[in-house]
């Protein structure tokens, strides 16, 4: 493994014990995410994005049915650490987390300066003294004036909270910010505001991110790597320069002709169908049913094909040289 590499996730399955069968939210992704870069995780809603994210910071409901896999983090496998040390030494102080709808994760009826110190105090050995000033420089990063500290939740705007709970989670220097759907609930002026902040703190402090998120236009504004995910699965992996002109799998190719474009004057696609049940998915390629370029060989589960660039794609389309098999 590159020296550079912060986290290696392999084969990383997170299913859930329901009445009906256990869902398959994450079934075998696998990927690598360098230090100081930032990987978009894209796709529809409901085909894993966030349960990715809960499976690598162990953020587990009670009705987990299997939980398997490797989780290197900074070259040490962390889904070796029971419960308590990952508390303790990872998540928070290595690993921090802006949770969807962060925004209302706020406690209303306690000043943010207090919410903010409460995990420097938990988590690391320092004094009052010592998280206050953390706090304020937190704030200082996401462009927040220092008065808003002594205020509550409830007095500031949907943009401001949410640049609160980035800064929650940047005050302990984690080497990992994994931001769920930051932008979503905002309007497009606060969400460009917002996507500036986090470009900002990423040249600046070498930050190194993990986006969800279903917007495409989004995560062009951050991204260095793109993950596709669909059913569950990541289907396909590459840099953001080469995902965006040449685009592979027949699903990301939809989804990049449903985003709309300023410069040209193009007729937005969709995709038809619905995505397959997690509780029993189909034994071949999950996208068969919804694909117009499905064949014969679309009944077999696809391979992870190797594609020039550092790129892969789960799809049949393709042989092992990243060759068009099938139009």
């Amino acid at each position: 493994m590159s020296n550079n590499v912060l986290l290696d996730v392999r084969n990383l399955k997170l299913h859930f014990r329901t009445r009906s069968g256990p869902v398959q939210a994450v079934d075998g992704v696998s990927f690598q995410l360098q230090q100081g870069r930032t990987l978009a995780v894209v796709g529809e809603s409901g085909c894993g994005k966030t349960s990715l994210a809960k499976a690598i910071l162990r953020l587990l409901p009670r009705n987990v049915s299997e939980y398997s896999g490797s989780v290197i983090f900074d070259g040490d496998d962390i889904m070796k650490y029971d419960d308590d040390r990952f508390r303790r030494e990872i998540r928070w102080s290595k690993i921090a987390m802006v949770p969807q709808a962060s925004m209302n994760s706020l406690n209303p009826v306690i000043r943010i300066e207090d919410q903010l110190m409460e995990p420097l105090l938990i988590h690391e050995d320092i004094s009052k003294q010592e998280a206050a000033q953390r706090v304020k420089d937190a704030f200082a990063v996401v462009g927040l004036p220092l008065d808003f500290l002594s205020r509550y939740p409830f007095e500031l705007s949907g943009g401001m909270r949410q640049r609160a709970a980035i800064a929650m989670a940047l005050a302990s220097n984690p080497k990992l910010v994994v931001l769920d759907e930051p932008s979503s609930a905002l309007d497009l002026l606060t969400q460009a505001n917002l996507m500036n902040v986090l470009k900002r703190v990423k040249h600046e402090f070498k930050t190194t991110f993990i986006l969800i998120t279903h917007d495409i236009g989004t995560a062009s504004e951050l991204a260095d790597e793109i993950a596709v995910m669909y059913a569950g699965e990541m289907i396909e992996y590459a840099s953001a320069e080469y995902f965006y002109t040449d685009a592979h799998h027949p699903y990301s190719q939809k989804l990049m002709a449903s985003v709309p474009t300023l410069r040209e004057d193009k007729e937005l696609a969709f995709i038809p169908g619905q995505p397959p049940s997690l509780i029993n998915p189909p034994t071949g390629c999950r996208f068969a049913e919804r694909c117009e370029k499905r064949f014969e060989k679309c009944s077999t589960h696809p391979r992870n094909i190797q594609l020039e660039g550092g790129a892969s794609v789960q799809c049949w389309l393709y042989d092992e040289m990243g060759e068009v098999k099938h139009a």
